[in-house]
């Protein structure tokens, strides 16, 4: 039988360090949980730590193949012991906005034609496309030529099945658990001075002929890394370069002002004593210079499935 003496002891022991061991303890095991429970899902995800504070990345793959095999119900479990989640942004653009990006996106400036934006083999291979599909892409927009053959011609967006964002959404509701948008992403800018392309519209659209040409091979096996956590064959398909360069009409602002958004949120996540849950694009995590980078350069330890090209790193 423990005396009196030590019994008042360990109550002194407990006042002075404010947690009891075991609950400090258990605290671990739980956040441990979390980590191991989200990966079992299949989905690719880190653990970021700085002292207390401790963030779980989800990267997130839009359009996942029906018939790739994950576990959805692993990745509500974590939903459900994390303290705070951050999912993907919202876009201020009203109606009108929209239309006069759609038709600024829908044709090249007067007198342009592809030719004048893609390399000769680039242009020779959307010519091909062209025939193959009955398509003139001449005089179209690159943005909205890259959206018919992502759209209409690969549709790679039929067939999907469940999501990550959808996942944890629909959980959290259940759940009653608010989760925050990562920010505003504000459109209002829009004007016809994006019909002139950029570097990141011919990005967009060589993406986009590469994905066509890979056609459903190139989609199962985007997929299919995805689920067994293979994130640098993910970051190396077409199609995810494409979906990546191309989101929100390839508009190079938008693009920019998302990711600094993240960079913002990880940096204040990084500074609460609290476990976060981020979801976002698996690009906007694992690219170089993303999220993951970023974390690895302030030297805090990152865990999770190797995301760099460079095989001289140690995976985290």
């Amino acid at each position: 039988m423990r005396s009196k003496g030590a019994m008042v002891l360990a109550a002194a022991m407990i006042l002075v360090s404010g947690t009891p061991t075991w609950a400090q303890d258990e605290a671990a095991t739980t956040l441990e949980d979390i980590v191991v429970v989200a990966r079992r899902s299949g989905a690719p995800t880190w653990e970021i730590r700085n002292g207390e504070s401790v963030v779980i990345i989800v990267g997130a793959l839009s359009a996942v193949p029906r018939d790739i095999v994950w576990r959805p119900e692993a990745l509500e479990a974590a939903v459900l012991q994390a303290d705070s989640i951050v999912m993907s942004q919202t876009a201020t653009m009203s109606l009108g906005d929209y239309m006069r990006m759609r038709r600024a996106r829908a044709r090249l400036p007067d007198g342009a034609t592809t030719a004048d934006y893609l390399e000769a083999d680039q242009l020779t291979r959307l010519e091909a496309l062209g025939a193959r599909y009955r398509q003139n892409y001449a005089d179209r927009g690159l943005v909205a030529v890259a959206r018919d053959l992502l759209d209409d011609r690969l549709a790679y967006e039929r067939g999907a099945g469940r999501g990550v964002l959808t996942t944890v959404r629909s959980m959290a509701r259940k759940a009653k658990k608010s989760t925050v948008h990562v920010g505003d992403l504000d459109a209002r800018h829009v004007d016809e001075a994006v019909a002139v392309p950029d570097d990141n519209q011919i990005a967009c659209l060589s993406a986009a002929i590469r994905a066509t040409e890979a056609g459903k091979d190139g989609m199962a096996q985007r997929g299919a890394s995805w689920a067994r956590q293979d994130v640098r064959a993910v970051m190396a398909s077409p199609l995810e370069q494409a979906v990546d360069h191309c989101a929100m009409f390839a508009d190079s602002d938008l693009r920019r002002n998302g990711r600094t958004q993240w960079s913002e949120a990880l940096a204040d996540a990084l500074t609460a004593a609290r476990t976060t849950l981020m979801v976002m694009p698996i690009s906007v995590a694992a690219e170089a210079g993303g999220l993951l980078d970023q974390a690895a350069a302030r030297g805090l330890e990152v865990s999770g499935p190797e995301w760099r090209v460079s095989s001289a790193h140690e995976g985290g």
